[in-house]
């Protein structure tokens, strides 16, 4: 193994980096009309798996080329547990931060998905499962823009069992290759109490007291729903965070919210099994919350990125 390979990580999907063959074209979902929508649903929920397996194979990077976007003025790093958390958590902030020619933005998920309950359902093993999740999360990849998607295959459902250094270490590594500058991630009661969550937001934390946290200063923002938002989507469970912690309110635009729907859509059309109603979409909020950790702003900041200080690494 190279020196400065991610062990244990495969990079599911990346832009190319300047000097690196060109990829297939990004899905321009940012900007995109709504009517444009049933479209999007039709090219990336309804694709076929051999497109999906063809996509998955052009696209492939290693780990190491994430060090080359650690010039870029704002990096973001989403740190999730299962294909889908991001695109209900932030997908709105994703789409935002990867439009922008100043930022550069990554997702690591933590597992395949692969412990569904959609495999019960529909009579796939749990390595289809995880496969068709995966495929799903490379076309929101592309969907968003992002600049890069690393899938560290641990145990679905099994998170909360790891040793802790296993469990941290595919985020340690990430960060020492990446160096984000905002950490996005789980509350610590997961958002809605999953094992797998919580076990998420625990790793992060613990890494960023780690050696690679303590030569650099990160935000770490954790996803938040305001009560009136757990209200409304009852019965789902979901655990409200306090208006008065909430120190972050990204407003979205129609071109991010469009972009967080057809991401939802992807994951949805393939893990629920009722369908989806034409292009009735569901009423989401169009602004996204963020409580952040060992901070307080009153009244909630704007951006992720309003009044960060990043301190000078050591030498500088």
């Amino acid at each position: 193994m190279a020196p400065n390979e991610v062990s244990g990580l495969r990079v599911a999907w990346e832009h190319p980096m300047p000097g690196q063959a060109a990829l297939p074209a990004r899905c321009p979902a940012v900007g995109r009309q709504p009517e444009d929508l049933i479209s999007l649903r039709e090219k990336f929920v309804e694709a076929t798996l051999a497109a999906s397996s063809d996509l998955a194979m052009a696209v492939v990077r290693t780990a190491p080329s994430l060090a080359a976007l650690r010039p870029v003025p704002r990096r973001v790093l989403a740190v999730f547990a299962h294909p889908d958390d991001e695109a209900y958590g932030c997908a709105g902030a994703l789409a935002r931060y990867a439009a922008n020619e100043n930022a550069a933005t990554v997702l690591l998920t933590m597992t395949r998905g692969e412990a569904s309950s959609m495999g019960p359902q529909r009579g796939l093993t749990p390595t289809q499962v995880g496969d068709l999740r995966e495929q799903r999360l490379e076309q929101v990849a592309e969907i968003l823009g992002l600049d890069g998607l690393i899938v560290a295959d641990l145990p679905d459902g099994q998170l909360a069992k790891l040793e802790f250094r296993d469990l941290a270490a595919p985020i340690q590594d990430v960060l020492e290759h990446f160096e984000p500058e905002v950490i996005i991630t789980h509350d610590a009661r997961g958002v809605n109490g999953h094992p797998d969550h919580i076990a998420v937001h625990w790793g992060v934390r613990w890494t960023r007291g780690g050696t690679w946290g303590s030569t650099c200063f990160t935000r770490l923002a954790l996803v938040a729903y305001p009560p009136e938002t757990c209200e409304a989507a009852k019965p789902r469970l979901l655990f409200p965070t306090a208006n008065e912690d909430i120190d972050v309110s990204l407003e979205l635009s129609a071109a991010e919210i469009d972009a967080k729907e057809a991401c939802l859509r992807v994951h949805e059309g393939l893990i629920t099994v009722r369908p989806v109603p034409g292009d009735d979409r569901p009423s989401r909020p169009p602004v996204e919350h963020f409580d952040l950790f060992d901070e307080c702003f009153a009244p909630p900041l704007s951006d992720l990125f309003d009044h960060l200080l990043v301190a000078d690494a050591p030498g500088t």
